[in-house]
């Protein structure tokens, strides 16, 4: 039986590459909010990511159920309802059907200017991460693929466009890896 691999160096690269990526799918800044705003913010988001966790189907391993509870689908601005809802959708239609390294390969050159040297270090190694995908419950590959669609994207609607992106490539992890049956 092969020796598993520890995550850990996955787990710490993951935490580089959030640092590096636009705001996830469905989330707000808290910036402008209360602490008590912040606390019931993140019970319902915990509660949020729980319920998602749940829907995953039975038999389903740790990473497919942590793909349900870490990337539920994006919801628009409330204050640019109809422009953040298009870039999601944008976003979707974009990254439909394609793998992280796909969506790089596709769209690398209209995003490298805008790209910091650091991100373009980390998405050079989108290959290497999406090798680890069925084990990587960060999905680190495909964050980052979406960081490079979103780089081509004006700022306005940029990080609602990654959101849309980065669900899609979770619904594509989600069905490579839900159980046969």
């Amino acid at each position: 039986m092969p020796r598993a691999r520890s995550s850990a160096p996955i787990l710490a690269v993951a935490l580089g590459a959030l640092a590096l990526v636009p705001v996830g799918c469905g989330s707000s800044s808290p910036s402008a909010s209360t602490g008590n705003e912040v606390a019931a913010g993140e019970r319902a988001s915990a509660a949020a990511r729980r319920a998602a966790e749940a829907r995953a189907p039975k038999g389903a391993s740790a990473t497919l159920r942590a793909i349900y509870a870490q990337f539920p689908p994006p919801r628009p601005s409330p204050e640019a309802k109809r422009r953040s809802a298009a870039a999601i959708r944008a976003g979707e239609r974009a990254c439909a059907g394609k793998t992280p390294l796909q969506v790089k390969e596709a769209l690398y050159g209209a995003a490298k200017a805008k790209l910091t040297s650091e991100q373009a270090k980390m998405i050079a190694r989108i290959g290497g991460y999406e090798r680890h995908s069925a084990s990587d419950q960060s999905f680190v590959s495909g964050q980052l693929g979406a960081d490079v669609y979103a780089a081509t994207l004006p700022a306005a609607v940029g990080r609602y466009g990654y959101q849309g992106c980065v669900y899609e490539l979770a619904k594509g992890l989600e069905r490579r890896l839900a159980p046969k049956g």
